[in-house]
């Protein structure tokens, strides 16, 4: 069970005020208690954050999510609102790229046997579309929706391909956001996509496929998989990004029905196995900035990672698919609130900033646990200060 709140973080609690009027008075508690508890709780089902503030039922949390009437969509506007409001957004990249959510009730709405990229198999759950932006400042979900098996759907959830659910969401972000990337991996890769990024006026990196053939020079064409076989590796430039060392071949191709393209493939060193292959409409950049672009699309991943084991995106199992819909709205607030919290008057004197996700779940944590008034006294002295900060804070899995 998870501990009762000692306070809630004033300055959270104001970001998240910014969604009152889209509630009325019972649901905006809910609500505000909800992301909350995804933030500060140890465990995020909703019995857990339900213990957190006390509460002896958990009827009216649960109620929230299955029958109360509100929509993510004006939520979600309204946080990129919110975001717009902090932060002066420069042209940005549009990253999209699907995950799957786990889960085990079978009588939960809607779920499904979909492939899953970790266990290399399918099984039981979700299949979520998430599409993410970044200007090289500013990075943050833009929005989220599932794909749903045939058999699934209904006249409220008609069926859309996992490319259709793409394209919708760059469109909402093209009508919100300044984007003039469009970048994604090779499991949504289709021609008529490519066509479709490019009649929206956007440079794009997605990736191929080893199968889809290419000409180079107009010669004969060939399968990426075969052109492969013929490079050594003089053929690489080799360059050092991130701490990392990287190595990246181009060349430029043309493919049916696409036209005129570069070829990217690349690898990290000692990952030779792992080798990357995209395509792009970008002609101009050198070898060293398209891999600087490229390592942009793992920041989707990362935010994978931290919702699922940060913020409950895989732990709530509730039964009704609307229900798992406004989890995942909530979710995405809870994200972007973190990431418009990254600066906080007491760690300056420590010359930091909260990094990542999880580090700022654990100063959320610790606040509530502990009330910042007793963290204000502990930064009055800075070693011991620093201390506190390293063992609960800024260390992989710390718990409070």
């Amino acid at each position: 069970m998870s501990l009762p709140l000692k306070e809630i973080p004033a300055k959270f609690k104001a970001l998240i005020s910014f969604y009152k009027k889209c509630f009325t008075r019972p649901q905006y508690k809910n609500f505000r208690d909800f992301v909350i508890g995804l933030v500060v709780s140890d465990n995020k089902t909703i019995q857990e954050i339900n213990d957190c503030f006390g509460r002896i039922d958990q009827s009216s949390l649960n109620r929230f999510f299955t029958s109360s009437e509100w929509q993510p969509i004006r939520i979600n506007n309204r946080r990129i609102s919110q975001i717009k409001s902090f932060n002066k957004l420069k042209r940005g990249i549009f990253i999209c790229d699907p995950t799957f959510l786990k889960k085990y009730g079978k009588e939960m709405e809607n779920a499904n046997y979909h492939y899953n990229g970790m266990s290399k198999k399918k099984d039981w759950g979700y299949f979520l579309i998430n599409s993410f932006f970044s200007d090289g400042n500013t990075e943050f979900p833009i929005s989220a929706d599932f794909y749903l098996r045939k058999e699934d759907t209904d006249m409220e959830h008609p069926f859309k391909t996992a490319r259709e659910i793409c394209l919708e969401q760059l469109d909402y972000a093209i009508k919100k956001l300044p984007i003039w990337l469009f970048i994604a991996d090779a499991g949504l890769y289709a021609d008529f996509l490519i066509q479709e990024v490019r009649a929206r006026g956007l440079k794009y990196i997605i990736g191929a496929k080893v199968t889809n053939n290419i000409s180079i020079n107009g010669q004969k064409r060939i399968s990426i998989e075969k052109y492969l076989q013929t490079l050594t590796d003089d053929d690489f430039n080799f360059y050092f990004l991130d701490g990392e060392a990287y190595f990246i071949h181009t060349v430029e191709v043309s493919e049916r029905g696409v036209g005129k393209e570069k070829l990217i493939i690349s690898y990290k060193a000692g990952d030779e196995e792992e080798i990357r292959i995209y395509v792009t409409n970008i002609m101009q950049q050198n070898d060293e900035s398209l891999l600087n672009l490229l390592l942009e699309r793992w920041k989707i991943e990362v935010y994978h990672r931290d919702a699922k084991q940060h913020l409950g995106l895989e732990s709530c199992q509730v039964r009704k698919f609307g229900a798992l819909q406004k989890v995942v709205c909530a979710v995405l607030v809870a994200y972007t609130n973190l990431v418009l919290m990254r600066n906080d008057e007491l760690l300056k004197p420590l010359n930091r900033t909260i990094r990542t996700i999880g580090e700022g779940c654990r100063y959320m944590r610790l606040i509530a646990l502990k009330g910042r008034c007793w963290l204000k006294k502990k930064a009055r002295n800075l070693v011991e200060f620093r201390k506190i900060l390293n063992r609960l804070v800024f260390v992989k899995n710390a718990k409070v």
